[in-house]
Formats: C-alpha cells, structure tokens, sequence
C-alpha cells in the first residue's frame, strides 16, 4: 500500500482552504456537515486545564500527521487530537499496513512516516492554521493537541526527541516566521492571539512487553523534565478481560 506522505507548505494549504471556503466548502467538503458549537453544548468538558468543546477526537495514527487531516477532523467536530506518534527512529522501512493480519491480528510496531522535523512543522501548521479557522467561523478554539511520543526512555532522551518535546512547549519562533509568511494571504492573523505553547500534555505510547519499572522511568520523565500532564497509554487486549477488568474495576476503582 502506499505509504508515502506528501506536504504542502502552509500558505499553500491556507490559500487552498480560504478559496473553497468562499464556495461553501474546505477540503471539498460542505460547510452543512460541519460541527457547530454552541456556548450552551452539554458535553463540554475540561481537561488538563484547558476546555474542550466536545470530548471527542481523533487517535495517533497516519492521519493525524498532515496539517490538512487535522485541519479537517476539527471541522468535523473533533477537539481532543491525538497527534501521531514520534520516536527517535524516524527512517526506518516498517512493512505496511502496520496491522499485519493471518489468523490473529498484531499491530507492527514503530510505523513512522514523516521525519521528526516534518512532523513538528505540520503540527505547528494545523495549530495555526485552526486559530486562523476558529477566527474565521467564529468558533472558540476549545481544542486540545496531544502530544503522542515513544517509544522507550533512551530514545525520548535523545536530542531529536527532546528537541520537538521542547519546541511543543514553545514554538514562539516557529509561529512568528509563519506568521510573517502568511499575513498577506489572511492579514488578520496578526491580531489572532496563537499560543506559544502548542501542547502541555503527552500520552505514552510503548511496546508490548515493555517492563513497568521502564514505563514508570519514562513516566517520570516526561513529568519532572517537560512538566507535561502525562498519561500512559495501556495495552489491555493482551491481558484478557478478566484481568483487565480487575485491574480497573477492583484496584483502581
């Protein structure tokens, strides 16, 4: 299958979404099947400090890589974006699709398709590029990006890693060159107020079998060095419903 990820430099995929946007559409999709927010919404929601204006989304895969696929799950009325996980090794050759399937069902770990750098500038674009929208509609924002990183503690340490973990925090230059490039395509921009802080949360995505004392250091990490809101991602199918169902229900309540 293919597997080769092709991106478009943000002014283009602005220009792109502000012309189809005059037309009654964005991505060749309609304005009428778009989320519509209201300010008396029921499901609105909290979470990390930070409100949400539906507690639905879009998990770390693929498609939540390009600027455009977030740019139009967020349309669709998804506020809490999972963005694709990150790792150090970011080029090596992984047999897709990454669900390999014969009798049973297994997940091939460690698929990656964009560059560590690439994936940071298509983040930093969907951000921008959703506070132009939410300008735009007259939408708050109400969004939350969350940072998916893997896959063990040595390469979260690595400099490649710590590099995007740090400019996720604060991308206060990357979002001013932006900026300056797209203020005569949507000279408003300038009065938008775009957060440096791209995301202060982060899921922990590791493999199966990883030890616990392994998944606690990483844990740990990501909390005192990056002060991230951190949550761990679980691998209940392997334990069997049993067991999962003790852990949740008689351990942790």
């Amino acid at each position: 299958m293919q597997d080769k990820l092709h991106i478009f430099p943000i002014d283009k995929v602005l220009k792109w979404m502000l012309s189809e946007e005059k037309e009654g559409r964005i991505f060749g999709y309609y304005n009428d099947l778009f989320f519509k927010p209201t300010v008396n919404d029921p499901f609105k929601v909290e979470r990390y400090n930070q409100p949400l204006a539906a507690p639905l989304g879009v998990a770390a895969g693929p498609h939540t890589q390009l600027s455009q696929n977030i740019v139009l799950s967020w349309l669709f009325g998804a506020r809490y974006i999972e963005l694709k996980t990150v790792q150090v090794l970011d080029e090596i050759e992984v047999a897709k699709p990454c669900i390999d399937m014969y009798d049973e069902g297994y997940n091939c770990e460690w698929s990656q398709e964009l560059k560590i750098e690439e994936s940071l500038d298509q983040y930093i674009d969907a951000w921008i590029l959703l506070h132009i929208l939410s300008d735009k509609l007259g939408y708050d924002l109400e969004t939350i990006f969350n940072i998916s990183v893997g896959y063990d503690l040595k390469g979260i340490k690595s400099e490649k890693v710590d590099s995007f973990l740090r400019k996720m925090k604060n991308a206060t230059n990357e979002i001013r060159g932006k900026i300056e490039k797209l203020k005569k395509i949507y000279p408003r921009i300038t009065d938008i107020k775009i957060p440096h802080e791209i995301s202060n949360n982060v899921t922990l995505s590791t493999m199966h079998g990883c030890p616990p004392d392994e998944i606690e250091a990483i844990a740990k990490y990501l909390m005192n060095e990056y002060k991230f809101h951190t949550a761990v991602k679980l691998n209940p199918t392997i334990l069997g419903k049993e067991k999962l169902s003790e852990i949740l229900n008689d351990k942790l309540g």
